[in-house]
């Protein structure tokens, strides 16, 4: 439990808010509009004043959502956001006013798709294990970059690099990140990522070809608590122009790309027990689905993603993030290549949205391209060890694999059908959500 002076305690924060409400003490937020908006509008880039870089309690009127993304008027006057408008400075830093706590986490991320086969990934984060750990102790509390080009061949280059807090500045306002030699700066249309460092140099322009996707407020509240996670996916898909360089030799680069962001205040293992994260495209249309699992002190609640863009009219077909239209089926269990790896994984996860007529279904189903692996805690603390003991948590893996894709769209406006390419994440705290060895297909 971590509490501030004249801050209610945050285990509290609901009963406070009653109370509050019942005296007369907390107020909506003056100005904030609440009607529905369409999520396939324009969001307005124009930049607002900073607001609270933690969600600010402002407004219990209406019920406050737990384990889901928010979306009751209550919902957006506490994190002080407009549905269906994305605003310049939801992309700044948001985390910036308790980055002495080292359970607060945060990054910018971006990942380009060049014609040649080349593939960049981008990232400037606030921590060096981004929430993946539990008690991860001041010594982690350092920002982080990660910057990877990657040839058609399948040759990496560069790699992650930390850094002091001298080398680090974001503005709250927008999205100006400056880390070491690498910026990161854009207003929600158009992003530029620049910088060399060791083998690799990047000077990329990202421009969004559809609008942001924020599912209601973007922000997890878990139970009755101010822990939470926040997640806004600024550019869905986009078109990049600009160069790499590596090894002294540069090259330009024409392709596709991605922008989104995540921050919380207390890191996964204590709310989440494993999640799925695909991304791709299928023609004109790209596609993502997630499919996030809490903890059982959370109600076990699963918390769904489905995002369908026709990149050439830039248009949102699908943008859901309710269970009562979007599910996602995990599936094909397979044996992992690495032996530290004690089960099996689901090689395949299928999304399916229904809202009346309207139905889409997608199938990421692993190629067995293997593009990522990372195994946390190999050598935990003695405090890491207890709080690991305490959740039952046995291993901490984060992966990645390319994917072949399928995509059928049965909606009012757009009928289609075909295959394509991306790939689909798996971060699973605790192995107890694998399936076992027999074989047998998820249920």
């Amino acid at each position: 439990m971590r509490e501030t002076p004249d801050t209610p305690s945050p285990r509290s924060r609901r009963a406070f808010l009653r109370d509050a409400a019942a005296a007369g003490l907390v107020t909506a937020v003056p100005g904030l509009a609440v009607s529905a908006c369409s999520g396939a509008e324009r969001t307005e880039a124009a930049a607002a004043s900073p607001h609270p870089v933690t969600p600010a309690a402002s407004s219990p009127a209406a019920g406050l959502t737990s384990n889901g993304y928010g979306r009751t008027a209550a919902d957006y006057a506490r994190t002080g956001l407009t549905p269906g408008t994305v605003q310049q400075w939801e992309d700044g830093f948001r985390t910036a006013a308790a980055n002495d706590d080292p359970d607060v986490f945060e990054w910018w991320y971006s990942d380009f798709t060049g014609d040649d086969g080349t593939v960049v990934s981008f990232t400037l984060s606030t921590r060096l294990d981004d929430g993946f750990v539990p008690e991860p102790g001041e010594d982690r509390r350092r920002p982080r970059s990660a910057v990877i080009v990657t040839d058609p061949d399948g040759t990496s280059h560069g790699g992650t690099q930390e850094y002091d807090w001298s080398e680090f500045s974001a503005a709250r306002d927008r999205c100006d990140v400056r880390l070491g030699p690498f910026t990161f700066t854009g207003d929600l249309k158009t992003y530029r990522m620049r910088g060399h460092s060791g083998d690799v140099g990047v000077d990329l322009t990202l421009t969004g070809l559809v609008p942001p996707f924020r599912p209601g407020t973007g922000v997890i509240y878990f139970g009755d608590t101010d822990d939470h996670f926040g997640w806004l996916c600024v550019v869905p898909s986009g078109t990049v122009t600009g160069s790499v360089t590596v090894n002294g030799k540069e090259r330009s680069f024409t392709g596709h790309g991605y922008h989104d962001r995540n921050w919380g205040n207390r890191p996964f293992p204590y709310s989440v027990e494993h999640w799925r994260w695909g991304r791709g495209s299928v023609g004109p249309y790209s596609v993502i689905g997630a499919d996030l699992h809490l903890r059982e002190q959370y109600g076990s609640a699963t918390v769904p993603v489905f995002l369908v863009d026709d990149t050439k009219a830039g248009k949102r077909l699908v943008g859901a993030y309710d269970t009562r239209t979007v599910t996602a089926t995990e599936s094909a269990p397979v044996p992992y290549d690495d032996p530290a790896y004690p089960r099996d994984y689901y090689s395949k996860v299928h999304w399916t949205y229904h809202d009346g007529a309207d139905r889409a279904d997608f199938t990421f189903t692993d190629t067995g391209q293997r593009i990522v692996s990372r195994h946390y805690l190999t050598s935990p603390t003695d405090a890491q060890q207890k709080a690991l003991d305490r959740l039952g948590i046995d291993e901490i893996w984060y992966t990645r694999y390319a994917t072949d894709n399928d995509l059928t769209l049965a909606l009012a406006t757009t009928h289609a059908a075909g295959s394509g390419t991306g790939t689909l994440e798996a971060a699973q705290f605790g192995l107890a959500d694998a399936p076992p060895r027999t074989g047998s297909s998820a249920s």
